[in-house]
């Protein structure tokens, strides 16, 4: 009999439940358990799966190696192969680590190594036999290790919890300050990536940016910009500074063309320059499709926005594509419903529910403009921050629907927050706007589908979230 337990710095004798295995023999291979961890800094790797295993497969592939079944968790990867009976089992696990790491760090987004540093950890454990071994034997030995490591990885954990090793990627949010972008910054944060939020703060705050994030105060379409890319070397770019407000596009269109097209462009062209691996762009999805039939609303309707804002944002998405089709900028535009939630304040970027809360907080009068009848289709940030950072980790293409599929009046927004605070809102009601549409609702089935995402918040709790904050910082 050949038998061989590869274990690396490892003494343990409590045993774990036992975890299901396979024996394969055949008669030109060998069989073997092995198991993998994430190099100390990486945590989350889990989260890119199905690319994870296509990447494993081809690297065994690539020796003649097979891989009979699998076990993927946070903490560590357990494959039961098959291979060459002319190769040595050390071997062969050097080269699955050695191939497939190569392949990890260059694929999935969110995962960056310094010069030489490899995916995978030095320790693995390696089982091999040409005939069975004892059962319990096996079990007991895989279990103990996969108990070892996981223990590892719970105090690095902790360790990054308290602001130690840091190794994901360093990322740029536009509009960093503001509703959306802060929120955003404050979740890569806690995913511990490496943020840096350029915004101008024409309508965010400066005390919405969490102090872990290097903040600079300046405009999207300035000359500075280039030397910021040249001095940060951003690995992702999330491009959240915009002129949202659909009203002021129209008084001026030239205004909404020079930040949301032209500024959009100036941070493209350094993301060409500067070698970005992907731009996260955060777009409109009403205002892109106009007033539409189809309710709620597939990617692929026909786009007729109503307002410069819907067409400065599809020009900017246009502009994406050109990019990734000429310089291989990777891209995906996010189309959002209308978000809301805390931070979404009245004096900036001001959202139906942001006014009407604060309006109701305090005790001032709503403007409804038309019969209250409108729908949008709203959507809690939280949501959509989940969703941006989903995103970040697909080599999906194109644009994807954020949204909860459904339509709410504005009537029954007023409701809500009259139920939330418990009395009547004052409210009065006015000729409609001209460039907003009468129905709005997104499909998510797409979001769904390649983000593994969905809408977790219903506006009974959004609301109630949003009115908990607008009380706590008194607007």
């Amino acid at each position: 009999m050949t038998f061989l337990v590869i274990l690396v710095n490892i003494t343990y004798s409590m045993s774990l439940e036992n975890i299901d295995y396979q024996k394969l023999i055949t008669n030109d291979k060998y069989e073997a358990n092995i198991i993998l961890t994430p190099c100390q800094t990486v945590l989350r790797f889990s989260e890119n799966s199905d690319q994870l295993k296509e990447i494993m497969k081809a690297a065994c592939q690539e020796k003649g190696i097979d891989i009979v079944s699998g076990k993927m968790t946070a903490s560590y990867l357990h494959l039961f192969i098959a291979y060459p009976r002319n190769m040595d089992i050390k071997k062969a696990v050097e080269h699955i680590k050695k191939s497939s790491s190569e392949k990890i760090l260059s694929a999935l987004p969110g995962i960056t190594a310094e010069a030489g540093e490899d995916f995978w950890d030095e320790e693995y454990m390696a089982i091999t036999s040409e005939n069975n071994l004892s059962d319990i034997f096996l079990n007991d030995t895989m279990n103990n290790y996969i108990r070892y490591v996981e223990e590892k990885k719970n105090k690095i954990g902790e360790i990054l919890k308290n602001g130690g090793m840091r190794n994901l990627a360093k990322c740029l949010v536009t509009g960093g300050a503001g509703f959306i972008g802060s929120n955003l910054v404050d979740e890569l944060i806690k995913r511990k990536y490496e943020v840096v939020v350029v915004d101008n703060l024409s309508t965010g705050k400066v005390e919405y940016v969490d102090p872990q994030a290097k903040f600079y105060k300046v405009d999207i379409n300035s000359e500075k910009i280039a030397d910021i890319f040249a001095r940060e070397k951003f690995d992702f770019v999330f491009h959240l500074a915009a002129q949202i407000d659909v009203r002021k596009s129209v008084e001026n269109p030239a205004e909404d063309n020079k930040i949301n097209v032209l500024g959009g462009l100036n941070v493209l062209e350094n993301c060409r320059k500067h070698n970005v691996k992907k731009l996260l762009f955060v777009s409109t999805g009403g205002a892109i499709y106009g007033d539409t039939e189809q309710i709620p609303t597939k990617e692929s309707h026909e786009e007729m926005p109503l307002s410069p804002y819907g067409i400065h944002k599809l020009t900017f998405e246009k502009y994406l594509n050109y990019y990734y089709k000429v310089y291989g900028i990777n891209y995906t535009a996010l189309r959002l419903a209308n978000v809301y939630g805390p931070r979404q304040f009245k004096g900036g970027e001001a959202g139906v529910v942001a006014i009407f809360v604060d309006n109701a907080v305090a005790g001032k009068k709503s403007t409804i403009f038309g019969d209250g009848t409108k729908t949008r289709d709203f959507v809690y940030v939280g949501d959509v921050v989940e969703a941006a950072i989903s995103a970040l980790h697909t080599d999906f293409i194109g644009k994807i629907n954020i949204g909860t599929g459904k339509e709410t009046s504005i009537l029954e927004v007023t409701r809500a927050i009259e139920e939330a605070v418990g009395k009547p809102i004052d409210k009065e009601y006015l000729d409609d706007k001209p460039g907003e549409q009468r129905r709005s609702s997104l499909d998510n089935s797409r979001a769904r589908e390649i983000l593994g995402w969905e809408p977790r918040v219903n506006l009974k709790e959004g609301i109630k979230k949003t009115i908990e904050w607008a009380k706590s910082v008194n607007i």
